[in-house]
């Protein structure tokens, strides 16, 4: 099973040349950008329970498209 760091690594790895195409105010703005979708995440993760936590695997239950 790959783990959780090495998709980190391999997304920081594939990225790097990118980054330092990019100015500090786009760098910002991206992360900006990340934490409000990241903050818009949090209601539909926090419905998410045992009993409809399944329902995912189907496409199912009280989850956003």
């Amino acid at each position: 099973m790959v783990s959780l760091r090495f998709l980190t690594a391999s997304a920081i790895s594939a990225a790097a040349p990118l980054v330092l195409a990019l100015t500090a105010q786009e760098i910002v703005g991206n992360i900006n950008e990340l934490t409000t979708l990241s903050q818009a995440l949090q209601a539909p993760a926090q419905s998410i329970t045992v009993l409809n936590g399944p329902l995912i695997l189907i496409g199912q239950g009280p989850f956003p498209v």
